[in-house]
């Protein structure tokens, strides 16, 4: 017969298996090419993923859907900026792919940055920031830099209960006559408390924390040569002036002229290839593709009016032993072999086969509860990344 204490300690066990966290289960999938919305092409290493459709919709033109933000709850919300919309996205066949689109919110202004925290939906653009919970949209802040330039940038909620987001600037490479543009700023909650983060960005398109360290991705201002690296991938600490207009790429060289000391400045973490134009960036914590754990997603949303066609691509970020990243790794479309990524022809000649995303322009990636991968592209189409 078992002791008291045994018995006290095989309850304690049990109670803790009841109430430990467990990761969302996975459904059992038929095979990839089964799958009703199996995609093929893309070309993605079929070890790990399969490629579907989870929903495609010309309706909203080619800003159909653009960021992108999960709930616990499994509903996917994707923004129309151009029509001032936020949709949520249900499943509706028990596929487990969202499908069946809603507009929950309408009459905004360039929504452009989606977060999902503490049961509340978090969306920036224009001037504003906004909140929507329990069905009922609040307006947090009304008086973002913004208007001439680029747009408002992405939103993340950090673990220091404050509201983060990029601001653009108001032009492509010249002196800033508010400081507030080209920046991240950062809010409470509600709202209040404005401050400046970060400066010398010129196009900080998204935000993601990762643990507790914020990353902004930027991109390298027009004209610049194609074979070079100057999009970026910034660690972004208080204070930090990352150079923009006046400096470029790891080693800070002098660009603009100015009142600047660009040994100053910040380089960035990681450069990608100029205008390859990162748009969409998450950090991945899912359970679904264990080989991607710790790492960052981003979307290289690429250019439509350059001879080479950089970007385009959905690629991976590792780190190392110091927590530094290492070289980005494409993984739709996957590359065949071991050739170097970012110059091989071959990436070239699977963007004109439509191998991957192009002719459209990928522009979000976000993590459902199940580990999958959201990609929303031009067009008005969101793909989705599944286990084989």
């Amino acid at each position: 017969m078992k002791s008291l204490c045994q018995l006290s300690s095989t309850l304690f066990l049990l109670t803790l298996l009841i109430w430990a966290p467990t990761a969302q289960a996975q459904p059992d999938l038929p095979d990839c090419d089964k799958r009703p919305h199996f995609i093929d092409p893309p070309w993605v290493n079929a070890e790990y993923y399969c490629a579907e459709l989870v929903i495609h919709d010309e309706s909203g033109g080619e800003l159909g859907f653009t960021a992108l933000a999960t709930a616990p709850d499994g509903s996917l919300y994707a923004t129309r900026p151009l029509i001032g919309e936020v949709l949520r996205l249900t499943d509706s066949d028990g596929d487990g792919l969202p499908d069946i689109a809603a507009i929950i919110i309408s009459g905004l202004t360039l929504p452009n940055g989606l977060a999902y925290s503490n049961n509340a939906l978090y969306v920036s653009g224009g001037s504003y920031i906004y909140k929507w919970a329990n069905d009922e949209l609040e307006t947090l802040v009304d008086d973002l830099p913004a208007g001439e330039g680029f747009w408002t940038g992405g939103i993340a909620v950090g673990n220091d209960e404050r509201i983060y987001v990029g601001i653009g600037a108001a032009c492509d490479a010249c002196i800033q006559q508010n400081n507030e543009r080209g920046s991240i700023l950062s809010f409470a909650m509600d709202g209040s408390d404005k401050q400046v983060v970060a400066t010398g960005l010129r196009q900080p398109n998204d935000l993601v924390f990762q643990k507790d360290v914020l990353w902004a991705v930027d991109s390298g201002r027009d004209g610049l040569t194609l074979d070079t690296y100057y999009d970026e991938l910034n660690r972004v600490e208080v204070g930090a002036n990352f150079g923009w207009p006046y400096c470029i790429g790891m080693e800070n060289t002098p660009d603009v002229a100015g009142n600047f000391d660009c040994e100053q400045a910040v380089p960035p973490a990681l450069t990608f290839a100029t205008h390859s134009n990162p748009l969409g960036i998450t950090a991945y914590t899912g359970d679904a593709f264990p080989h991607l754990q710790g790492q960052l997603l981003v979307t290289l949303g690429g250019t439509s009016n350059e001879a080479v066609l950089n970007g385009f691509t959905l690629v991976t970020v590792n780190f190392d032993e110091a927590g530094q990243p290492t070289e980005p790794h494409i993984i739709l479309p996957e590359l065949p072999g071991s050739s170097p990524q970012w110059k091989d022809i071959t990436l070239q000649k699977m963007h004109y086969q439509a191998s991957g995303f192009w002719q459209h322009h990928p522009f979000d990636v976000t993590i459902s509860r199940e580990g999958w991968i959201y990609i929303s592209l031009g067009g008005g189409t969101i793909w989705a990344l599944r286990p084989r």
